[in-house]
């Protein structure tokens, strides 16, 4: 079956060999091989996961304006072959961007980028620093996009008061007789209700600008240079579509900047490091800073916050729920998701006044 998905797209040569690549849990991925002239060619096969999303043509109307877009941008700076520095897609032979098979599943490929390497988890202040500048980059790269000619492909992604509303109905609800063992953490969530509108308020009036965004900026969606470790770009674009810059920081420092991880088995481990935090937002503001507006940039801080207190009172409802979204490895895996999240906004609301001043003391070129 693979073979004959693989002959609908334009890769030259024969093909070697196929075989299952990456530890992605959304999409399926494979690493096909070309023999190309006496040479290897390498490329990703993708089967897009439709339960994810439901709408995967308009994903690939995405995935392709973004791609050409950085492909046009990089070449104007002297690039000559942008599709070895950034994910670029190979068209069908019907000049499309993704083949539709007969059960009607979503297949797309790209280039493979031979240079670049991806890690899990930050290595250092060095990594750190490149993991901002990866996304910075990014961002800058796609600035002057016009986000209203992205399509939403996840309404209400990162939309905070829509998280907490769903909290409260899980716990009116109590399916599974959850409520009464999470004192604690309900207190935890009622003492920053507050919290919730502060970043959607601000699109609703205006005073940041939407644009064009990743949603998606963990770690290993930042891919570096074998040989060097600088940022080389931003991997996984299904989830590219509107939003504020926000979004992308916020998530990027809570994944990043906690080295203890999401799954810390020590909640006492658990805390924002202030030098990795310093090291992702100069890289950062090193690429972003140049179109980012004073208010974009004094909101930083914030967003770090908000989007903390967002995926801990996503996890708990997750629990209350009866773990209907998030995989889990035992009963108590989504509570303990909560709780660390939670722990971690203990720990940016301690340094909240540090970590302005970090990004305030940062200068932009403009």
């Amino acid at each position: 079956m693979l073979n004959s998905i693989i002959s609908q797209f334009s890769a030259p040569g024969t093909l070697l060999k196929t075989a299952r690549f990456g530890s992605g849990l959304i999409n399926d991925t494979y690493l096909c091989e070309f023999s190309d002239s006496g040479a290897l060619r390498k490329y990703i096969l993708q089967r897009i996961n439709t339960s994810v999303f439901t709408r995967p043509d308009q994903v690939m109307e995405n995935v392709e304006l973004v791609t050409a877009h950085i492909a046009k941008k990089l070449r104007a700076e002297g690039i000559a072959d942008p599709y070895t520095v950034t994910p670029a897609l190979v068209h069908t032979r019907r000049h499309r961007s993704s083949f539709r098979d007969k059960s009607g599943a979503y297949w797309r490929m790209f280039h493979f980028i031979e240079s670049g390497l991806v890690l899990d988890a930050v290595a250092d202040a060095k990594h750190a620093y490149e993991v901002g500048r990866g996304l910075g980059r990014f961002q800058a790269l796609v600035s002057d996009l016009p986000a209203d000619s992205l399509h939403d492909t996840l309404p209400g992604f990162h939309v905070t008061p829509r998280y907490l509303a769903e909290f409260d109905a899980a716990l009116a609800a109590d399916v599974k007789n959850r409520a009464s063992g999470i004192v604690a953490e309900r207190e935890f969530v009622g003492e920053r209700r507050s919290l919730a509108p502060m970043l959607t308020d601000l699109i609703a009036s205006k005073e940041i600008p939407l644009r064009v965004v990743h949603n998606d900026p963990k770690v290993n969606n930042v891919m570096v240079r074998a040989a060097t470790g600088e940022a080389l770009c931003m991997l996984d674009l299904d989830t590219v579509k509107p939003g504020i810059v926000h979004f992308d920081f916020g998530d990027c420092v809570r994944s990043a900047a906690n080295p203890a991880g999401e799954d810390a088995q020590d909640l006492e481990a658990v805390g924002l490091d202030l030098a990795l935090f310093e090291a992702i937002t100069a890289g950062y503001l090193h690429e972003a800073g140049g179109f980012l507006t004073q208010a974009e940039i004094a909101l930083l801080p914030l967003s770090v916050k908000v989007i903390t207190f967002e995926l801990g009172i996503r996890f708990l409802a997750d629990y209350l729920q009866g773990d209907t979204y998030f995989k889990i490895k035992n009963p108590l895996h989504n509570l303990h998701r909560a709780q660390v999240q939670f722990k971690l906004l203990q720990s940016i609301e301690a340094t909240e006044e540090r970590m302005a001043d970090l990004v305030a003391q940062h200068p932009v070129s403009r």
